[in-house]
């Protein structure tokens, strides 16, 4: 059976991805991690955090909980900041 295409993500999606990326960034420099030290400590190598900072590539919901917990934040920061 055919895998269906998948949809682009729209204007909203798209924006709530950078609103996360910014956050996931921000909470990472204010402890001095390096996306490299992150993406240890979650099992991701740097290129994945670098793509979900720039809102790139959508983080699953099993690696949000891995960086709060990293940030040592409610998972809920990562999404209202």
């Amino acid at each position: 059976m055919p895998t269906p295409p998948q949809r682009q993500p729209d204007a909203r999606q798209l924006r709530e991805r950078r609103e996360v990326g910014d956050r996931i960034r921000f909470l990472r420099r204010q402890q001095g991690v390096s996306q490299e030290k992150l993406g240890e400590l979650i099992g991701r190598d740097r290129q994945t955090i670098r793509h979900y900072e720039h809102g790139l590539t959508p983080a699953s919901l099993d690696d949000l909980v891995a960086m709060a917990r990293a940030f040592g934040v409610e998972t809920w920061r990562l999404f209202y900041g």
